[in-house]
């Protein structure tokens, strides 16, 4: 028999661990729900990435709409920073302030909110980022930043291709490209331009204005839900209500024709120097391409309202 000395003791020593036990158990059941909730967060975080990797951009004009889709993963800040410019409504009401047929449009200026002002093409947001070349080519409808020619220079202007200019390749972040609106780009690169005097040499400034009324950012499925809406909406209309295209002119000038011939780029073409404001180095590295070279088309100005 074991004496009460003993009994004290292996008592003591069964209540202890009982105790060990109980807290090891309050223990694993706390940390259960702990886990079990950290995959509802996961999911969301994955819903919310997933959910901005399939947003787009329409791009209204007042000669069409545009939409973009975004290469998010290649460049994932020039992408954020477009958008929460776009959402701001930092591009609502500028225009493409220089366009170039068979290479750019370019746009996202904010002094191009006033189409007259002699500094054109040197506005930005107050800040740059950072490049993030990648291999996707500077091809038609493709979506990029313009810069400086220096290195981390772009800001919010940037430019939509309207031909093919690999000289372009691994210079300039290529961040989406045109989904819907080509026949809108086209318009937009077809208009009149004339002598830009903010860019020596080049055909560039335009003499008919395009403003960018808009940019919103939404889903691919709302966007494809609103596009549906607007078709059923437009079907169900008299042709006689259907609205019209109306061309505005910039200053008053009747500017170029553009069914003359398109000109051709001279071998010897020798870029310039960058000018020193967002895009000048674009079309700088054109200049030797097989695009659309220094002086643009080759028709005649009309520049009587000047």
């Amino acid at each position: 028999m074991f004496s009460k000395g003993m009994r004290c003791a292996l008592f003591g020593a069964v209540l202890t661990m009982l105790m060990a036990g109980a807290a090891s158990a309050d223990d694993a059941a706390t940390k259960a729900p702990a886990a079990k909730a950290t995959k509802p967060v996961a999911k969301a975080t994955k819903a919310a990435a997933k959910a901005t990797a399939d947003e787009v951009a329409v791009l209204d004009t007042s000669k069409g709409r545009m939409v973009v889709e975004f290469w998010e993963k290649d460049a994932p800040q020039t992408v954020a920073n477009f958008k929460k410019l776009a959402r701001q409504g930092y591009y609502d009401g500028t225009g493409f302030h220089r366009i170039m047929k068979n290479f750019m449009i370019q746009g996202g200026d904010p002094k191009s909110k006033n189409p007259s002002a002699t500094d054109l093409g040197t506005g930005g947001p107050g800040y740059t980022i950072k490049d993030e070349f990648n291999s996707h080519p500077h091809v038609k409808g493709v979506l990029s930043m313009a810069n400086t020619g220096g290195a981390n220079t772009a800001g919010s202007q940037f430019f939509v291709m309207h031909g093919t200019d690999s000289r372009l390749d691994g210079h300039y972040t290529a961040f989406g490209h045109l989904i819907s609106g080509m026949d809108v780009l086209d318009k937009i690169a077809n208009s009149p331009t004339a002598t830009n005097p903010s860019m020596p040499g080049e055909n560039s400034k335009p003499m008919e204005w395009t403003t960018l009324k808009s940019v919103k950012i939404m889903s691919r499925n709302a966007y494809q839900a609103s596009m549906s809406g607007a078709k059923k909406s437009e079907a169900s209309r008299p042709a006689s209500t259907k609205p019209t295209e109306v061309k505005s002119s910039m200053g008053g000038n009747t500017g170029m024709d553009m069914k003359g011939t398109e000109s051709k780029p001279a071998e010897s073409a020798t870029p310039t120097e960058a000018s020193g404001h967002p895009g000048a180095d674009t079309v700088n590295k054109a200049k030797e391409s097989s695009q659309t070279p220094a002086g643009g088309d080759t028709g005649t100005t009309d520049e009587s309202g000047k």
